[in-house]
This record gives structure tokens, C-alpha cells and sequence, in this order.
């Protein structure tokens, strides 16, 4: 075997792209460009055998004070895990490459299912990877502590559809409440599209509406158009985005309230909820330059035989039309098209009956009827034991108060 520390673009996105098993974006060259977007250095190595690539990794060097730096390899390697003379062989001299390099450690988080589990996240019969775990331990990875909230650098959790079957078999995994939305914004006539460039900014623009509500801080513009621009080669990613005209839905209230008010039995509550609804879409309209609102949009991944859902934003001035839940249709129907035979949406929690705040995410992803998935998890190698410790001691609360600092500042943005 042969430890390369510079694999050719090409041959890396080739290899990636197109491995049967653990094929996955944030592995690949084109996350590696998008990264440096946002500080990190990346590295592409590989290992070799008889003039042929089996193994790759997707280096992430963060550079920290007096030339030290950690690295991250989203998803961990890309190659067949059990081949343990390959997992060892690459391990040793990722070790001998981050030393080199003044690094404390480097951290793996591979896509793999930890184990079968039902709806309350508990194991049940099927899949384990747990002698992997194993494994890797005995390597010498660290085996961080079970995650349920989005602690890690990816998360733990996460729904999968399987896209194989038919799209009237998959819609018919999804809940009763998802179906019913989903007609009501039908009803509401919420029309769904592929975006391009130039609707990247309307996304953009969803997306601040979502963190000024939630209190958070994601990206800027420019780190989406450079995610647009690197990933819409061979189309590996779509803007999908769901739109409204004010005039139809006036007239569709309009003649939902004289249908109500027809009725012997009146609904009084109902009723008035479609007035007031009435009044704020007449209201809507008067401010609004265009008949058109774009009111809904999700930023869709497709690389290799997979999608995911990775960003998502709406406003909820128009939460009546659900047009979240139509979009969120549309785009599991246009990653089987794209020939994903796995749809992922990007995590979700590991306590079903928390009443944590991010519940409702929870929730609403369920409603589409994946299978609920527990990755294995994130394991360090430890390369430099003292400053790892002091790193991982410090830099939580670093990291808070930056947080902190940029919650502050999209506040006074917002003013």
C-alpha cells in the first residue's frame, strides 16, 4: 500500500463520487473548495494499491496560534471499513501527516449506522457497526460522548428515505398530517420550482427571516453563491424554492368564506381564522411591488447515489399556505429524479420526547416517513495529548462567545 498526500482533483471527486457504499459530498473535493470559505486548508490524500485508489480523506486544517492546528474530516474516510489492514495502514500515517503538519489531533464522524432503532430511539433488531466501534478504539481513536442536539460537528441523528420505490409508495410512508398539508397547500395553489443563481439571494433573503426569528447565525450571502456556483457543476445541487401569487389566494379565501357562510352548521371559529387571514393577504398585497411571493426555499444536495436536504428557510408570515410541506414533496420527488437512491435530511434530535426547542424540527421531518438513523459517532486521534486537552477545554467557551457576538450583531442588523 501506498500513502498519497495529494491526490489529483480528478481521481479524488472520481473515487468519491463513485463508491459504492460511503459516497458523500462533505467528503468530497468540492466541500474541500467550498471550505476554504471559511478558513480551513484543505488536503486530499489517499492510499494506493497495485496502481489503484481504494481509500481517500478530505484533510480540514484549521491553523491555531504558534503554527498549531487541528484537523477535521467530514464523514470520515471514503473506502470499505472492513478492510482493517487498510483502516490501520491509513490511520498510522494520517497520524505521521498531522504531526507534520503541527496538529493536535484529527477527527473522524463516518457515515455509518451505529444500529438498527425505532421511533423512541431505542435498538431494535437489524444493523449494528458496533465492533467497528470497536475497532477504531483499539486503533487508538477517542470515542466522543453520545450527542443529541447538534453538539457535534455533524449531526448524530437523522431521517433516511429510501427512495427506491415508486414516488405514490413513498408518499404513502408519510403521515396523515403531512398529506393533509400538503393538499391544503394545493388548495392554496403553491407552485414549486428549480431555482437558479440570481434565486440564491431569495433564499439568502428567507434564510436571515429564519435566523432573526430563531436567534442563530448561519452563513453569509457569499458563502451560498460559492456553494451554488462550485456544487451546480453536474448539477449536484438545487435551489428549490416555493412561490404564492396574493391574488389567488384573496380569491381562493373569498370563496372559502362564502362556502362557509353557506353552510347551516357554521364554524364560527374557522371563520373567522379565514377572515383574518382575508384581511392580512388584502394587506399583503397592497405593500407587495409584485404579485408574487417566494415564501418557502431548501438548499438540496445530489452526489453520488444520495441527497440531502441541507438548508432550509421559510416565512412564517405565510405559514397558513404550507407551502414548506409542498416543498419539502417536491424535493424528495426531484432528488429521485436525480437518480438519489437514498434522500437524508441532514439530522435531526436523539431524544424523541425532549422538550427541547428543536422538537418541532423533529417532529416535522418525521412526518415524512424515513427510517430514524444513529450514526456511529465522532472519534479523535489524539496526537498531541496536552494542548488536544487545553483545546478542548478552552475552546467551548471561545466559541460561545463568539456566538454571542454574532447574535448580537445580526440583532443590530435587523433594527
Amino acid at each position: 500500500m501506498e500513502f498519497i498526500e495529494q491526490v489529483e482533483e480528478d481521481e479524488f471527486e472520481n473515487f468519491v463520487k463513485n463508491h459504492p457504499t460511503k459516497s458523500h459530498f462533505l467528503a468530497s473535493h468540492l466541500w474541500g473548495e467550498i471550505s476554504k470559505t471559511r478558513g480551513y486548508i484543505p488536503f486530499y490524500v489517499g492510499v494506493r494499491e497495485k496502481n489503484k485508489l481504494i481509500a481517500t480523506a478530505l484533510l480540514l486544517k484549521k491553523t491555531l496560534p504558534f503554527g498549531y492546528s487541528y484537523f477535521y474530516i467530514p464523514r470520515g474516510f471514503v473506502m470499505d471499513y472492513q478492510d482493517m489492514e487498510c483502516l490501520a495502514f491509513l490511520t498510522e500515517n494520517l497520524k505521521s501527516f498531522v504531526k507534520k503538519q503541527k496538529g493536535l489531533y484529527f477527527k473522524i464522524d463516518p457515515d455509518i449506522k451505529l444500529h438498527t432503532i425505532g421511533p423512541d430511539a431505542v435498538k431494535i433488531e437489524g444493523e449494528d457497526n458496533y465492533q467497528l466501534v470497536e475497532t477504531l478504539k483499539h486503533l487508538g481513536y477517542l470515542h466522543r460522548p453520545l450527542n443529541l442536539y447538534f453538539e457535534s460537528s455533524q449531526p448524530r441523528f437523522t431521517f433516511r428515505i429510501d427512495l427506491k420505490d415508486e414516488m405514490d409508495i413513498i408518499r404513502s410512508r408519510y403521515s396523515k398530517t403531512a398529506l393533509r398539508f400538503i393538499k391544503k397547500a394545493q388548495h392554496y395553489h403553491v407552485k414549486t420550482f428549480i431555482g437558479n443563481q440570481e434565486n440564491v439571494k431569495d433564499f439568502v433573503r428567507l434564510m436571515k427571516l429564519t435566523e432573526q426569528r430563531q436567534n442563530f447565525f448561519s452563513h453569509d450571502e457569499e458563502f451560498y453563491e460559492k456553494f451554488y456556483q462550485i456544487f451546480s457543476q453536474n448539477e449536484n445541487v438545487s435551489v428549490l424554492l416555493a412561490k404564492i401569487s396574493l391574488k389567488e389566494v384573496i380569491q381562493i379565501l373569498e370563496e372559502d368564506i362564502q362556502k362557509e357562510e353557506a353552510k347551516v352548521e357554521k364554524n364560527p371559529v374557522s371563520l373567522e381564522k379565514k377572515k383574518q387571514e382575508l384581511c392580512f393577504f388584502k394587506e399583503e398585497q397592497q405593500k407587495k411591488p409584485s404579485d408574487e411571493v417566494i415564501v418557502s426555499g431548501y438548499f438540496t444536495v445530489h452526489y453520488g447515489d444520495k441527497s440531502w436536504y441541507l438548508y432550509g428557510a421559510n416565512d412564517l408570515d405565510y405559514k397558513m399556505t404550507y407551502a414548506n410541506y409542498s416543498l419539502f414533496d417536491y424535493q424528495i420527488q426531484i432528488s429521485k429524479e436525480k437518480g438519489s437512491l437514498i434522500f437524508d435530511e441532514f439530522g435531526t434530535i436523539g431524544d424523541p420526547k425532549s422538550e427541547n426547542h428543536l422538537i418541532g424540527l423533529h417532529e416535522f421531518k418525521k412526518k415524512f416517513g424515513g427510517e430514524y438513523t444513529e450514526f456511529i459517532g465522532e472519534f479523535d486521534y489524539i496526537i498531541r495529548p496536552f494542548l488536544a486537552h487545553l483545546f478542548f477545554k478552552f475552546v467551548p467557551i471561545y466559541r460561545k462567545i463568539v456566538q454571542k457576538k454574532l447574535r448580537k450583531k445580526v440583532k443590530k442588523e435587523n433594527i
